[in-house]
């Protein structure tokens, strides 16, 4: 049988490509779409990013009270506001025979190394701070927002306080404590914020924690995650 070598017009239809102008609609659409969907992703990061550091901050002081327990000691939140390394924080136990503070992790040093010692940084855009919101949550700082007492030295004022900083100190009973006498302490609190929400982490006299969010701008109210 002969061939015929020439395509009908469905054949023909059927091999002929995009044309350009099918192309740029296709472009238009996908970049309309794409605007429309990257607002919604850079929020929901923003979002992922504060809450898991809020979980981080909240896993350590739990972390500290349980220690401080354990080794029948004291132990901190220890949370740098500029001192050395703005926007981190660690974990301190008080090391009793070394007579200092001693970083959980730090393998290399039997006490803290200011600068040097290990630490955890909060997320890419969070920062500690209140982004202006000028209350705190409900029924727990009665002296008003406030990150949470500077930290010592050393137990009470010895070698006096390290500035920039503030600490979230617990006794051998595992009750929060005023870094300065030992007195036991009510309005222990850490904030963070990304300009956007504001997250919190406050600490009862019972050494119980509650984790908050608010919105930067201060409207709404403090709610419980």
């Amino acid at each position: 049988m002969r061939m015929n070598g020439k395509l009908d017009r469905s054949q023909r239809r059927r091999c002929k490509g995009f044309s350009t102008l099918e192309l740029l609609m296709v472009m238009f659409v996908s970049l309309v779409i794409a605007a429309m969907a990257i607002p919604g992703f850079n929020q929901v990061q923003r979002t992922l990013r504060i809450s898991g550091d809020v979980r981080n901050l909240n896993g350590a002081i739990n972390q500290a009270k349980l220690m401080a327990a354990a080794d029948f000691t004291r132990a901190r939140l220890y949370i740098d506001l500029g001192a050395d390394n703005v926007n981190t924080f660690h974990v301190d136990v008080w090391n009793n025979a070394n007579g200092c503070w001693q970083v959980v992790g730090d393998l290399s040093n039997p006490c803290l190394v200011r600068g040097v010692s290990p630490v955890q940084y909060l997320s890419p855009g969070v920062s500690f701070g209140t982004s202006g919101v000028a209350a705190p949550p409900p029924n727990t700082q009665s002296n008003g927002i406030q990150q949470a007492p500077t930290c010592f030295h050393t137990h009470g004022n010895g070698l006096g306080t390290v500035s920039a900083t503030a600490c979230i100190t617990f006794n051998s009973r595992g009750i929060p404590i005023l870094p300065l006498n030992g007195v036991p302490y009510s309005n222990d609190a850490v904030y963070i914020t990304d300009g956007r929400q504001v997250y919190a982490v406050t600490v009862g006299l019972t050494g119980l924690s509650q984790v908050w969010a608010i919105s930067a701008n201060g409207n709404g109210h403090w709610y419980r995650k």
